[in-house]
């Protein structure tokens, strides 16, 4: 893996929740979805309710869109992939946790959920390296130049 997938990985494994962008018939549709990261196995996974719209729209096309966001570090990411529905009982339990609970009763052997996974096909990171006063010093710098702020790096990766 290169330095710049790690560094996706890494940034996204820092925030627990994503947008997740479906087609929705004409439209494509985001949602927030808290995010189940494996590093390892290179997947993103969600749980979601048994009947939510997300799957029937996965069904019908399994292209997808994450986007995450963190405002405070200026971090983002987008991540394209192709998404699996899997309603594995073993896989829910090893997923379930205190947010599940909330959302979803019965606990994991009683909840009517499945599990997304998403497998990466393209990503790419914007990553900002500056505190905030060296943030504040590219923005002054670029009002009174021609050349845009330096805010860090970015990467289109194929994965």
């Amino acid at each position: 893996m290169t330095e710049e997938h790690e560094r996706l990985w890494e940034i996204i494994s820092d925030m627990p929740a994503c947008m997740v962008t479906t087609q929705d018939g004409d439209v494509m549709r985001a949602r927030p979805m808290a995010t189940f990261i494996d590093k390892d196995a290179r997947t993103i996974r969600f749980v979601t309710d048994n009947g939510s719209a997300k799957l029937s729209e996965l069904a019908d096309d399994h292209d997808l869109c994450l986007t995450f966001a963190d405002t405070k570090s200026m971090l983002y990411a987008s991540v394209s992939g192709k998404g699996k529905v899997s309603r594995d009982r073993d896989l829910i339990r090893k997923l379930w946790g205190p947010y599940c609970d909330v959302f979803f009763p019965g606990g994991a052997d009683e909840a009517d959920v499945a599990v997304i996974t998403v497998v990466p096909t393209q990503a790419e990171y914007w990553d900002n390296d500056k505190n905030s006063v060296a943030m504040a010093y590219e923005m002054v710098k670029a009002y009174f130049s021609d050349d845009g702020p330096d805010l860090g790096g970015n990467a289109k990766l194929s994965m």
